[in-house]
């Protein structure tokens, strides 16, 4: 996109981060959710052929599925953003990149998706949801902040029920969230038929506990996980 035309796109408080991959940028707004290194901590753990299709749930400003489907090759992305704000934000990342003929984002709830895309058709959802409930951490008071940070009217196990409906058998789910929760989020994904293979903690400082987990699970997969940790830079 020429330079004229990128202002014309820009609001106010609204900026352009280089994702320092094959040229990829991403619009982000200051005023909003910004995303952190564990949106790029899951781009990389996504794993597509190239003739797949990449559904990221809870996609915010498109950076995980942007990246994902760039360093996987997949044939087509489909993100969903619930957020008018961040969903505008990601058309204009999709367009900034010149992605319209294999990207395509959807103004809808996650919840949804299935009725809108389809049932037992997709091979790779990932998603970066909400970490939090609303009683491990205060409300930051910003409500778009809070809407993506905090299960509010999404939760996990609303999560794991719409990844298995759009999954095709064998399908996998690449996920990110909050290690202190790692019981309830395995059990749930089981309770899905999503069974966990890979369970990555990562550590800011190995000296300390891991607060980040990456987990990639199998629609009816054989029992077996295999863990292992990561340094996060």
């Amino acid at each position: 996109m020429k330079r004229d035309k990128l202002q014309a796109i820009l609001n106010k408080n609204e900026r352009i981060d280089d994702l320092q991959f094959e040229g990829l940028k991403i619009i982000q707004n200051k005023d909003y959710y910004c995303f952190s290194s564990d949106a790029v901590l899951l781009a990389n753990f996504v794993k597509a052929k190239k003739t797949d299709t990449i559904v990221d749930l809870c996609s915010g400003s498109g950076v995980v599925g942007i990246l994902a489907q760039a360093k996987t090759k997949a044939k087509n992305l489909i993100m969903v953003e619930k957020q008018k704000e961040l969903f505008e934000i990601c058309q204009k990342s999709i367009l900034l990149n010149n992605l319209q003929n294999r990207a395509v984002v959807y103004n809808i709830d996650a919840i949804d998706a299935p009725k809108l895309l389809g049932t037992e058709k997709f091979d790779v959802v990932c998603a970066n949801p909400p970490y939090y409930l609303q009683s491990q951490k205060k409300l930051s008071g910003n409500r778009v902040v809070d809407i993506a940070k905090f299960e509010m009217d999404f939760t996990f196990d609303d999560l794991c029920k719409t990844a298995e409906r759009l999954l095709k058998f064998g399908g996998k789910f690449f996920l990110v969230s909050d290690s202190e929760r790692i019981v309830e989020l395995l059990s749930t994904l089981k309770k899905y038929h999503l069974e966990p293979k890979i369970v990555k903690f990562a550590f800011a400082n190995l000296e300390k506990y891991s607060k980040v987990v990456l987990i990639e699970s199998v629609k009816y997969g054989k029992q077996g996980t295999k863990v292992y940790i990561q340094k996060q830079n």
